[in-house]
């Protein structure tokens, strides 16, 4: 809700030197009148939308429609300007998040009917039930996980927020979640969605090879190479699919499929390959695609990135976070992905089977009101 505390001026000018260190003087001049009234904009454009804002989201937005410069100064500035906007009662101080300091508070319920309505409008199955394809959506960014849960959470998608490269404790989760997808012969997805930029981009490589090494070299490859041995019986058992060997023959070249062995000697690795046939994980953004299309704002490449001078070869010294595409597009992205990985009529058999089970709850609910 708007609540206001106190007034600000909204008239006068802005005039800073924004030049990083080493840089000559660089200033930006504005009205602070235009900078408040376009920050409103934003907060009300994301409000009517549904969403929630971060600083940094805020920031990007103002930058990607070129009303400030993308300096690091600018953005401490703006942040004593949005104070000024929601202390003041021009904007709803809900339309803001600080994702990082959440009251708990305990469940309670008034009634036992209460607590059977709660349930009957929160009832949900296991959304991702009897599908093939285990798919879960990852971000190196915590500050649209917000955002990407409201359409993770519909389809029943395991979302994971790294925070930048994932920890051990976290790799080790996954690969005990994602351990027995694989070994039962099932697929596992990875739909990845961060920055790109030197670390963004080598984030998809960080997970794969540390969730491969865990499936290679852990204390399960025994069990893992059991399922290889009746894996390849069952391929070769199929009519008309291609055989055991033909898969495994089709990584044969494939760098992530070698190891070096005991007697120093590299050679293809059954193990790797089976991983391989089974897991991947998929960029879903940024790609160059997407920057094209929408636009984003670019930063300079971070040149003391161990990764920059391979990245900066390839795609010039320039990067893009995340943060700065709308939330729709951030939906809509997550969505085509999500829909192209699972199976949609298994989905639909299962949201078929919620409503029936929510229509029962609700004529519980209706004879407990009747007795009272």
């Amino acid at each position: 809700m708007k609540e206001q505390f106190r007034n600000i001026k909204l008239d006068g000018a802005i005039n800073m030197n924004i030049a990083d260190k080493g840089e000559p003087k660089m200033y930006w001049k504005a009205q602070k009148r235009d900078i408040i009234n376009s920050i409103i904009e934003v907060c009300n454009e994301y409000r009517r939308g549904g969403y929630v804002l971060t600083l940094r989201q805020l920031y990007y937005q103002l930058v990607g429609k070129d009303l400030i410069p993308n300096k690091d100064k600018v953005y401490k500035k703006l942040s004593s300007l949005k104070d000024e906007v929601v202390y003041s009662g021009m904007v709803d101080w809900d339309v803001f998040e600080d994702r990082g300091r959440v009251p708990s508070t305990p469940y309670y319920e008034n009634s036992i009917a209460d607590a059977l309505s709660y349930t009957a409008d929160g009832y949900r199955l296991n959304r991702q039930k009897n599908q093939k394809n285990h798919v879960e959506v990852w971000t190196e960014k915590d500050a649209i996980s917000s955002i990407l849960k409201g359409v993770t959470s519909d389809y029943g998608i395991t979302l994971v927020v790294n925070k930048g490269y994932t920890s051990s404790t976290a790799i080790y989760g996954a690969y005990k979640r994602f351990f027995r997808k694989i070994a039962k012969g099932e697929k596992v997805t990875i739909l990845y969605f961060g920055d790109h930029d030197p670390s963004g981009l080598d984030m998809i490589r960080d997970i794969r090879d540390r969730l491969m090494f865990m499936f290679v070299d852990g204390e399960r490859k025994e069990e893992l190479e059991k399922k290889i041995d009746s894996w390849a019986m069952e391929i070769d058992e199929e009519d008309g699919e291609e055989t055991y060997t033909d898969i495994c023959w089709s990584y044969h070249n494939d760098s992530n499929c070698k190891r070096m062995y005991s007697d120093g000697e590299e050679g293809f690795c059954y193990e790797r390959a089976y991983f391989n046939h089974h897991f991947q994980i998929i960029p879903i953004g940024l790609t160059m695609e997407q920057i094209e299309q929408y636009n984003p704002p670019p930063n300079p490449a971070k040149v003391k990135d161990p990764r920059a001078k391979a990245y900066v070869d390839k795609f010039g010294a320039v990067s893009w976070e995340v943060d700065a595409l709308k939330p729709s597009v951030m939906e809509d992205i997550v969505q085509s992905q999500i829909e192209l990985a699972i199976d949609m009529d298994v989905y639909n058999d299962v949201i078929a089977d919620e409503e029936q089970d929510r229509e029962k709850i609700a004529e519980i609910v209706k004879s407990l009101n009747d007795e009272s």
